[in-house]
């Protein structure tokens, strides 16, 4: 049996790799681990060419012994294209009579400890009704009257878009996937490796389910999905909330907690919302930070959204004011008009910058701080984008100075 007692401080070094690999996608890299603890699945939201499936593929390369399958869904794919290898025939002869008996072999999506299942919800409803027991109980069957065991640790899936709220029949089928993270465009450096095998990825499990949940936590568990329910009418399933505990001890394990403490309830964010609506997906965030002490990050959020309206309204003006032609002094001081409108945005800006690093200083929570971090840096990009569109500081000092 192989030595267990390193396998936390393996964990450790490769998140925080991981962290440097999946530059500004810290959260995306804690989901994956915490899916991988709690013996649970992780679904990806996310337009094509943002290295959905390198996170499945970085896990499954890094792990002793791992093996990784990687299918695209499609709505002509069987579960036989999925799931068998070759097809044994044999001729018997019992009593006189010949036939003919045909076997099928385990193909590799079945020997398979990591998958990735790319645009999951194209595939027909038959195909996904045969991967419901394989993603939900390990199990599988491909010969009558056979039933399995898949080595299967963790799958991942991806798509582009949600089903809709008509599709019932394919909303139960990601509802198997507990952990959902919404994915923009991303920059990667060097892949990590992470150095463990698959006994100590067991070992780590199992640890991380031993540790407890206090009645006050669950009591905030309570809570949240009561203010979810009545004041928003957002009703996650029953098996969902029951399965988050599992995510949530392993975050707190993540985290190097002894016991679930009121931080760790914070990857609730990426489990409670599950459809298409963004306006559910905010309503989660928004209430689950409050719940969970990252009040404070929702604030922040919410200065980078007006940031990127500052920005977009602004860049919408200096292309207004390029194409005014100042033939006199009525279009001249119309033109001069709208780039003092613009100019209004971009200090609008800069005001909001401020108000964020003011916001980050009360944070005590390192996820919270690393996210409004990143969206402070965001906006400062965007701040030198508009400085940078005009090639000046302000267009208009030496204006106001000659008046």
């Amino acid at each position: 049996m192989k030595d267990t007692s390193n396998a936390w401080s393996t964990l450790s070094r490769f998140r925080d790799e991981a962290c440097l690999f999946f530059k500004e996608r810290e959260q995306l890299v804690e989901c994956g681990l915490v899916a991988l603890l709690s013996n649970s699945h992780l679904f990806i939201l996310g337009p094509p060419g943002t290295a959905k499936s390198m996170l499945a593929e970085t896990l499954a390369s890094g792990i002793e012994g791992a093996s990784y399958f990687y299918a695209m869904m499609h709505k002509f794919l069987t579960w036989r294209d999925l799931a068998c290898g070759e097809v044994i025939v044999r001729e018997d002869s019992a009593g006189g009579i010949k036939s003919i008996r045909f076997r099928n072999t385990e193909g590799p999506l079945l020997r398979a400890h990591f998958i990735f299942l790319d645009e999951l919800f194209k595939a027909g409803a038959a195909t996904n009704n045969s991967l419901l027991n394989l993603l939900q109980e390990r199990i599988y069957s491909i010969n009558a009257g056979e039933v399995s065991k898949s080595p299967l640790m963790m799958a991942v899936a991806a798509g582009n878009e949600m089903p809709a709220s008509g599709e019932e029949q394919l909303r139960a089928f990601a509802d198997r996937f507990l952990i959902w993270y919404e994915v923009d465009y991303i920059s990667v450096a060097h892949p990590p490796v992470c150095g463990l095998s698959l006994e100590e990825i067991l070992y780590l499990r199992a640890e991380a389910q031993k540790v407890p949940i206090g009645r006050d936590i669950l009591g905030v568990i309570n809570s949240l999905r009561a203010a979810l329910r009545l004041e928003h009418r957002i009703e996650p399933s029953d098996r969902r909330f029951k399965a988050s505990l599992r995510a949530i001890r392993a975050y707190a394990f993540l985290n190097g907690h002894a016991r679930v403490e009121i931080g760790d309830l914070a990857i609730l964010e990426h489990i409670l919302w599950a459809g298409r609506e963004r306006e559910v997906r905010d309503v989660v965030r928004k209430i689950v930070r409050e719940f969970s002490g990252d009040a404070a990050l929702s604030g922040v959020e919410v200065l980078f959204r007006e940031a990127n309206e500052a920005y977009r309204d602004a860049v919408s003006l200096l292309e207004r004011a390029d194409r005014e032609i100042p033939l006199d002094d009525t279009q001249r001081k119309r033109r001069d008009d709208i780039r003092k409108d613009a100019l209004a945005r971009e200090r609008s800006l800069t005001e909001i910058t401020e108000s964020m690093a003011a916001g980050i200083k009360g944070m005590s929570s390192r996820r919270a701080n690393t996210l409004a971090r990143f969206f402070l840096n965001q906006t400062n990009v965007l701040r030198k984008a508009l400085i940078a569109r005009r090639g000046v500081e302000d267009p208009f000092v030496g204006a106001a100075h000659g008046s």
